[in-house]
């Protein structure tokens, strides 16, 4: 294929689980190197538009939209390097991924055999992060749009900004601790998305979710600070910990780690003295994989 196949193995492969191929063969059309043109429907497009900008910025490429007059011939003539179809019926020269949850698929030719290798590659990988998997998880209702985490978004990044944290490190806490669910209380009585306990602050407040939010960020950047001098990565799994645990079991931990010789500034080293598969492991684990996810499908 002559046309940048990087291009369409990163853009298509998000969805994509397999691609049966159909019909002949024929020559590629030449694209300019570095352009994906995507054929768009022009209604409720804004989840698949938000894919296809999110991995064509990751890797430098252009992404032209067209959203009228859009048919197969159009990817078939080579004017367009790939199309989000609803209701296709199978036809030859085109190869579809598996469905969305809504019908919708996504189309290329058939001839793409270096891109459907590639997206073998790719999906394999995704599949070993989950994190495509975590992204669909990661807000209650049906995904519409890879620009917003989630309703809280606007919320989450004052409190972040207030507390001197990435949005995304914050939105990856409170999805873990109620996948953005404004209604949970926990068994123990934790409210609302950071799942708070507070005598300052009647059941009624911390239904709010401003105010549930900026409870719960002043509180991390609290453990945060205490933790200070174990430098600024570590400062923040410890506080992590802390909330998910405790501070004051957290601060046990440390302090039999320093009796047990073990660094006490590594919550890797501390972290051993907790029962292996310890939830508060699994709890900083977690936050810190989703945010690596949020860092690379979300704008700061």
């Amino acid at each position: 294929m002559r046309r940048a196949p990087l291009l369409f193995g990163i853009g298509l492969a998000v969805l994509l689980l397999m691609i049966p191929i159909v019909g002949g063969r024929r020559p590629a059309p030449v694209t300019p190197s570095g352009t994906l043109t995507c054929l768009l429907p022009a209604k409720d497009s804004a989840f698949q538009r938000a894919l296809v900008e999110v991995f064509a910025r990751e890797n430098a490429l252009d992404v032209r939209f067209l959203t009228e007059d859009w048919s197969v011939d159009s990817l078939l003539s080579g004017a367009a390097d790939m199309m989000v179809v609803s209701g296709l019926e199978e036809k030859n020269g085109v190869a579809f991924s598996a469905p969305f949850s809504n019908g919708t698929r996504w189309a290329v030719r058939d001839d793409e055999t270096g891109v459907l290798l590639r997206m073998d590659r790719w999906i394999e990988r995704l599949t070993d992060t989950r994190h495509f998997n975590r992204m669909r998880l990661n807000r209650s209702g049906n995904p519409t749009d890879l620009r917003a985490i989630s309703q809280y978004d606007s919320l989450i990044r004052d409190a972040a900004d207030s507390i001197g944290w990435d949005w995304r490190l914050l939105a990856a806490v409170i999805y873990h601790e109620s996948r953005f669910n404004n209604g949970a209380i926990s068994a123990k009585g934790a409210r609302g998305l950071m799942q708070i306990y507070s005598s300052k602050y009647s059941p009624q407040e911390l239904s709010k979710p401003e105010v549930n939010i900026y409870v719960g960020s002043r509180y991390l950047k609290m453990l945060e600070e205490r933790y200070g001098n174990t430098g600024p990565t570590e400062a923040v799994k410890f506080a992590i910990a802390a909330y998910n645990l405790g501070d004051a079991r957290v601060e046990s931990l440390v302090s039999r780690a320093g009796a047990a010789g073990k660094d006490t500034t590594r919550w890797n080293e501390v972290s051993t003295l907790l029962p292996r598969g310890h939830q508060t492991i699994s709890f900083v684990d977690k936050v810190l994989d989703t945010y690596a996810c949020y860092s690379q499908l979300y704008p700061k």
